[in-house]
């Protein structure tokens, strides 16, 4: 997606409140005119205060507490507020909060994929807002829109046997790599507390292909254990797995806590609740291979039913 550059934003602001200065000037009554206001600068009177017609000198920054004559007909651009404030003389004049960029631009952040739902906006990068102010700035986020329509930002990824497991890539990690797409490979967000949502989606792919996904409430825990990854009132979105196991069988994922498995990374999806044992992912460093063997992959997916390409992944809606 494209953004307006800075520079061509900030000249089109100026050049509106020149056309908006020069309208409140030209629309004076002649009978107004005041010889006090005539020069190169100057054109009229309005309410006993001379409007500039040139707005060449903005200065950045946030304006002074108080307007008054010291600085009459001065422009101010506040960067932070995203506006133009203009002294008359005794009182500030506010061009209201000024923003550039479609929704979800680096210029004008969304407050949340979820917030770009009902926007038409397909699967992509979008700068999202954090939902707390001592998180900082607004950051790159992809937002998906095929988990039931609603949006959620990706926060983790992980591609079994395909990258080797380290302490950046637990689910809780407070390491940054900024999650952009569902490529193989491995993501984390760092500062999950800091992403907008009420809910929580953990999900497998074949190759990009989604295989199944469950959605549950936000769990409390996100961004500070491996607990994080379990689903409060877990619902089904789509599950393919073939295994008619009751054990099995529409199960939620869930992490693996088993001293066997590299915990904050690999998952489970069988016997609920019970966090040992199981493994739907791979072991450690790769040394056992159980990638869907608890789901076990439909045909029309892969002629294999186990032990192929897989990748899991955390999103916050």
């Amino acid at each position: 997606h494209l953004t307006m550059p800075a520079g061509v934003a900030a000249l089109r602001l100026v050049l509106r409140v020149c056309f908006i200065l020069w309208w409140n000037s030209v629309t004076v009554q002649s009978s107004q005119r005041n010889s006090s206001c005539s020069g190169p600068d100057r054109c009229c009177e309005r309410d006993a205060v001379c409007l500039p017609m040139q707005c060449t000198n903005v200065k950045a920054g946030r304006p002074p507490t108080v307007c008054d004559a010291t600085i009459s007909n001065q422009l101010f651009y506040d960067n932070n507020k995203k506006r133009l404030s203009l002294c008359d003389g005794y009182n500030w004049v506010y061009f209201g909060a000024l923003t550039y960029g479609h929704i979800g631009s680096q210029h004008n952040p969304a407050a949340s994929c979820h917030s770009l739902a009902g926007s038409n906006a397909k699967s992509g990068i979008y700068w999202i807002k954090p939902v707390h102010s001592h998180c900082g700035a607004a950051t790159e986020m992809f937002c998906t829109f095929d988990l039931m329509t609603r949006g959620c930002a990706l926060v983790w990824k992980h591609s079994y046997m395909q990258v080797i497991p380290t302490n950046n890539m637990r689910t809780f990690s407070s390491f940054n790599k900024p999650c952009l797409d569902l490529s193989d490979g491995w993501c984390n967000v760092g500062r999950k507390e800091c992403i907008p949502g009420s809910d929580q989606v953990t999900a497998a792919y074949h190759y990009r292909q989604l295989v199944y996904a469950y959605r549950g409430d936000r769990n409390l825990q996100l961004g500070k254990s491996w607990q994080e990854a379990i689903l409060n009132n877990p619902f089904e979105i789509a599950d393919l797995c073939t295994n008619t196991d009751a054990k099995a069988k529409g199960v939620a994922p869930e992490p693996s806590a088993d001293s066997q498995f590299f915990v904050g990374i690999m998952f489970d999806k069988y016997n609920p609740r019970v966090y040992t044992n199981n493994c739907d992912t791979n072991s450690e460093k790769g040394k056992t291979d159980c990638r869907w063997d608890n789901c076990k992959l439909p045909p029309d997916i892969s002629p294999t039913r186990n032990h192929v390409q897989m990748t899991m992944a955390m999103y916050v809606c």
